[in-house]
């Protein structure tokens, strides 16, 4: 159910995210990751996430629902934390905002680049055939879901799956998978032999203009930001007291940005009535 919403918010959605380069979102989220893994400042950490908070309001996609699927590696950050628990919990939060600051810039990322333009913006790190493989399991893995929906149903109408009998059970479901794997090779063939009559001539996506734009100064200009502050922490330990000015504006961007899209769908409701 997310891999389907986050093809659609990628690819409906019309947010200055939306628009940016995929490269320079891929550098974005680079800097970012660069900066929580130097960092291990609290206050330095909760503004980053802010700041990306911000972003996810400005993208006018669902908040909560961005924020949830964002919230999937704070669990195991979490249950980190907990298990190096030593009475501080500043460093239990710095293991968390960690996890959840990396993965709501992955996420920023996906569900503002529709997939094509994420693996074509790969080539230039990994070699062609591989970037060719991750795009097609990326497409395959919304077949294989709805061939794995189909194979449940049918053993529970079949009876292949009693309440109780979790031997019997487990074999039917082990041969049901057998001829899953089968079933899977004769759709990978024909979609290559549908590839070749459509014309696939080793080609698949098309990279995007390397010239930077001014669509891509805020990720950009952010990133680097966000990075020299964690440089000049890492570096200088004393400047760490000067990141809660960067929490005081992390708090006013997010601010500024309900408060933004609030008058904006004020006018447009206005506009409508």
């Amino acid at each position: 159910m997310d891999i389907g919403a986050i093809d659609y918010f990628a690819n409906g959605g019309n947010s200055f995210l939306h628009r940016a380069s995929t490269r320079y979102k891929l550098i974005f989220v680079a800097l970012v990751i660069a900066s929580v893994v130097i960092t291990d400042d609290f206050i330095l950490l909760l503004s980053v996430y802010l700041i990306l908070t911000a972003f996810v309001i400005l993208t006018r996609l669902p908040f909560l629902k961005i924020i949830s699927i964002a919230s999937y590696p704070a669990i195991f950050a979490l249950l980190f934390a907990i298990a190096s628990w030593n009475g501080n919990w500043i460093g239990s939060g710095v293991i968390v905002f960690k996890a959840l600051d990396a993965a709501l810039a992955t996420v920023l990322l996906i569900v503002t680049t529709p997939y094509p333009n994420v693996f074509a913006a790969l080539e230039p790190l990994l070699p062609k055939v591989v970037v060719e493989g991750l795009f097609l399991t990326y497409r395959s893995i919304f077949i294989l879901l709805e061939l794995i929906d189909n194979l449940i149903k049918a053993l529970r109408l079949r009876g292949g799956l009693t309440p109780g009998r979790y031997l019997k059970n487990i074999i039917n479901f082990s041969s049901g998978i057998g001829l899953l794997l089968v079933r899977g090779f004769d759709l990978s063939e024909r979609f290559y032999g549908v590839m070749r009559i459509r014309g696939y001539n080793g080609k698949m996506a098309e990279l995007e203009s390397k010239k930077l734009d001014k669509r891509d100064a805020v990720p950009i200009l952010i990133g680097i930001l966000v990075l020299a502050l964690s440089l000049a922490g890492y570096v200088r330990n004393d400047l760490s007291k000067y990141y809660i000015y960067a929490f005081m504006i992390s708090i006013l961007s997010v601010l500024f940005t309900v408060s933004y899209t609030y008058i904006q769908k004020s006018r447009g409701l206005n506009w409508k009535n």
